[in-house]
């Protein structure tokens, strides 16, 4: 009965965890628009700052920004960022588009700058992510990332569902008094 790596989580066969997009850092278009950065017509510079745990005092990244939205020249945005440990200046310009939605208005697009098997990705993206240990931001295709619910077992949600029936709570209120009783 078993073997080698019987009842471990490791399996060679099996691959790793794809990295979550909660793990990356991550430009938001809908963010910038709702922030005034992407506007029609215009040309701007910045810094885009990531806090330490929130507080607005201690930031762990930073990465300077360049937008410009004028319709002649085709819109961009320009990143420039240091990487602390190898010191490495990164400096890129990342195309955008926009759209009018249904209901009016503009919306605004990145086009993902990576470059993937010798072939650009050119998607149309709402959010670019940076790894972390990637070095250029792309879209969540490009760098296979997947979400953290994805990754969640679902193993015992028929169990939660029957408590819940025969309980009368919800089935949410369930798996998150299961859970608790777990952790304790």
């Amino acid at each position: 009965m078993g073997g080698p790596g019987s009842g471990s989580t490791y399996h060679w066969w099996r691959s790793r965890k794809k990295t979550t997009v909660e793990a990356c850092r991550q430009l938001d278009a809908n963010r910038w628009m709702r922030e005034g950065v992407l506007r029609l017509g215009t040309w701007r510079s910045g810094a885009w700052v990531w806090y330490k745990d929130e507080s607005p005092t201690v930031y762990t990244s930073r990465i300077g920004y360049e937008v410009c939205t004028y319709e002649d020249s085709g819109p961009w945005v320009r990143l420039h960022y240091t990487f602390t440990e190898s010191n490495e200046n990164i400096d890129y310009r990342i195309r955008l588009v926009t759209t009018r939605p249904r209901y009016g208005g503009l919306r605004w697009w990145f086009i993902c700058p990576l470059v993937v098997d010798g072939r650009p990705c050119g998607r149309r993206v709402g959010k670019l992510y940076l790894p972390p240990n990637g070095r250029y931001f792309g879209c969540r295709r490009c760098y296979d990332l997947t979400y953290t619910s994805c990754q969640e077992s679902r193993k015992y949600d028929a169990m939660y569902r029957r408590l819940a029936g025969e309980t009368g709570f919800s089935f949410a209120m369930v798996k998150r008094a299961m859970k608790r009783l777990g952790r304790d």
